[in-house]
């Protein structure tokens, strides 16, 4: 079986459990197996599925004696998203490679808020294998906004997935800070020999995405901030299904008009976008300087009109 294969029907299962809170071992495997009877499948290769969530993508899957199911941990909301984000990017992949449609014709079947983001996703596998194999790559980056390109030879680390996009991170040659670049913006990349830079070297720079929203975490003085946000509670729903970063914690109580959401993290430039895209529904109570920030530009926004 294919990994494509494998990681396909994990996706079934998460999908399942997570929009069916406490849907028993029979009804997964008759969702996932229709013709039970002459097609059976035993209960052990259900559980080492789920076994296989737990230990390869850390979401917590727990049998619940109550519901006589199985429920997804609240806390593993946002390894839930990332993952099913991954599902969804190896199904169109495949989609691809397949034959079944090409670029051209996919908006022809899907309708695509952007059907840019697919530029440059043929450049993945290039780079995973750079990567794996500890080479470097090199490549001329468009800098849309100075109207230049810029060539670049770089020890790539990571794959980085923000707001439907795709970036490299990596360290440029003769540099000791790591870069991000987004992949749409790269073009003649090719894989090239030379001395590479050590992946522990860079580890702690790495681990500050960690502590962010998106990409930037040199603004201010780069610590980690206890953020305090007061949400209107009908867009607490939204945040639950999609948590702004993985230490979102949400404090409501059945008929109270607000809730409380936190977070610790670096605030950033996206974090401030996050918190204006939710507008007249949320209100920045911690910390006084990111609260007089977002009140300058909502001013500065509402002088536009």
């Amino acid at each position: 079986m294919s990994t494509y294969d494998k990681l396909s029907r994990l996706g079934k299962i998460v999908s399942l459990i997570k929009n069916n809170e406490g849907i028993s071992q029979a009804d997964i495997m008759k969702r996932l197996y229709p013709d039970v009877d002459s097609n059976p499948k035993s209960k052990r290769t259900l559980e080492r599925d789920i076994a296989a969530i737990r230990n390869e993508f850390f979401i917590q899957i727990d049998y619940n004696r109550s519901l006589q199911g199985y429920t997804i941990d609240d806390s593993a909301l946002n390894e839930t998203y990332e993952f099913l984000k991954l599902v969804e990017f190896a199904n169109v992949g495949q989609l691809l490679q397949d034959g079944k449609t090409d670029l051209r014709k996919f908006s022809d079947i899907v309708e695509l808020d952007d059907s840019s983001i697919f530029k440059g996703i043929d450049l993945l596998k290039i780079i995973i294998n750079a990567i794996q194999q500890k080479q470097n790559i090199q490549f001329k980056h468009i800098n849309y906004w100075e109207e230049s390109e810029k060539e670049y030879t770089i020890t790539p680390l990571k794959i980085k997935e923000y707001l439907n996009r795709w970036y490299v991170i990596g360290v440029p040659f003769k540099m000791n800070e790591i870069r991000t670049f987004g992949i749409d913006r790269l073009k003649d990349l090719t894989i090239t020999n030379g001395k590479t830079v050590k992946y522990k070297d860079f580890e702690d720079q790495l681990n500050n995405f960690h502590n962010i929203i998106g990409l930037n975490f040199n603004e201010g003085d780069g610590k980690i901030k206890y953020i305090k946000l007061k949400v209107y509670h009908k867009h607490l729903k939204y945040l639950r299904s999609l948590p702004l970063h993985s230490s979102q914690t949400i404090d409501w109580k059945h008929g109270q008009e607000h809730g409380i959401v936190t977070y610790r993290l670096i605030p950033n430039y996206e974090l401030k976008i996050q918190i204006l895209k939710m507008h007249c529904f949320t209100e920045v109570l911690e910390p006084k300087e990111l609260r007089e920030e977002v009140k300058i530009m909502l001013q500065e926004a509402l002088e536009q009109y």
